[in-house]
């Protein structure tokens, strides 16, 4: 009688791999820690209220951002509200010095050209242009400022239901307030450039404080950085004026019907608002959702993986702003955000979802079905 072999039966698909019990247990405890510190800091950020039964985000990251500093600090302080970013247009370190030949002959040629604009808009009795000269201390800011209001008017005037005089009227106002905002910082080009001139100074002094360590230097820093601060309060405070004379402009020229419209209303209010107030809205949202979610998936167990990338992401967001190497930053933020990305690596490199999580049950089900 023939002989058969027989194969020896496969070994069973395992969906986890084995580990010792004492690392699969230290794995669920970092992966729970974790998820559980993602789930409180992001419910922090959201109130309930029980009478209108509604969630809203509670948190600003306006704060944190205007501590930014390091290479992302002008991008990340573009979505803070505050007067148009004049941290970034107008605080500008330039030291006052001698104009050249070429700079007092391109001026020279600016002034010109825009006095024959406005002379020609005249005599064809057009509106006239408002310009802002591009050599002045303030030419960027002022920029912005009106692509600002330039924006809120197209915004306003888009909202259906106003009448073509409306729009002409919205116009004239859009003009007006632009044209009060040039003579304004016209009037005080002298003393921005005197102060832009300090910043410069203030810039100097921090070289050489970095340079040589001298305690007083650390003191007259502190006190040139109050003056500087302290200077730019009264351009703010009028240009924000100006900015709320504008939009009163715009809501004064709506009908006692249209002011009694709710939709009208809310759509005046959305065009009128500060773009980047929209921005830093968003922005809160945002945060809120990706640390809760982050740790819910990461209490669940549940695609573990992508919520440690996710998580890793974030983090390294917030590093970027803290960067330990540049002047002013605050290391702590940094160091404690490196440790949990630390963390975080752990828990994607050994898919920590598996033991004690939902990953476990995903993970079985796709084994069974490669098999099958």
């Amino acid at each position: 009688m023939a002989s058969t072999s027989r194969e020896p039966d496969a070994p069973p698909a395992r969906w986890v791999r084995s580990i010792p019990t004492g690392v699969a247990v230290a794995l669920v405890v970092l992966r729970l820690c974790g998820g559980w510190h993602f789930y409180r800091e992001g419910t922090k950020k959201v109130d309930y209220d029980p009478h209108t039964r509604r969630f809203s985000v509670s948190f600003s990251a306006e704060p944190f951002f205007r501590q930014a500093v390091g290479p992302v600090a002008e991008w990340v302080k573009d979505y803070l509200p505050s007067a148009y970013n004049w941290e970034r247009y107008l605080a500008v370190p330039r030291q006052v010095r001698p104009s050249t030949i070429e700079e007092l002959e391109a001026r020279q040629k600016w002034d010109q050209e825009y006095a024959a604009r406005r002379k020609e808009a005249a005599a064809k009795q057009q509106p006239l242009p408002v310009e802002f000269p591009p050599y002045s201390p303030y030419y960027a800011w002022g920029d912005r400022i009106a692509t600002s209001w330039q924006q809120a008017f197209e915004r306003f005037t888009a909202i259906e239901g106003l009448s073509d005089e409306q729009k002409e009227q919205a116009a004239a106002a859009l003009r007006l307030r632009r044209q009060q905002l040039a003579n304004y910082l016209a009037s005080q080009n002298d003393a921005i450039a005197e102060w832009e001139h300090e910043l410069w100074r203030l810039q100097q002094l921090r070289a050489d404080a970095g340079a040589v360590d001298l305690p007083f230097l650390g003191t007259r820093i502190e006190e040139k950085k109050a003056e500087t601060t302290a200077a730019s309060g009264e351009w703010i405070a009028q240009v924000q004026s100006i900015a709320q004379a504008f939009r009163t402009d715009l809501r004064g020229l709506l009908t006692d019907e249209q002011v009694g419209n709710g939709s009208i209303g809310s759509q005046v209010d959305a065009a009128l608002q500060d773009a980047n107030e929209r921005k830093l809205h968003f922005v809160n949202v945002a945060v809120t959702i990706v640390v809760t979610g982050v740790g819910v998936l990461l209490l669940l167990g549940l695609f573990t993986r992508l919520a440690a990338i996710v998580g890793i992401g974030f983090l390294l967001s917030v590093m970027a702003t803290q960067p330990p190497w540049v002047a002013g930053a605050n290391n702590p933020v940094f160091y404690y955000q490196l440790v949990e990305i630390a963390g975080l690596i752990v828990l994607f490199a050994t898919a920590a979802g598996r033991w004690a999580g939902l990953d476990y049950i995903i993970h079985g089900l796709l084994s069974g079905r490669r098999e099958s």
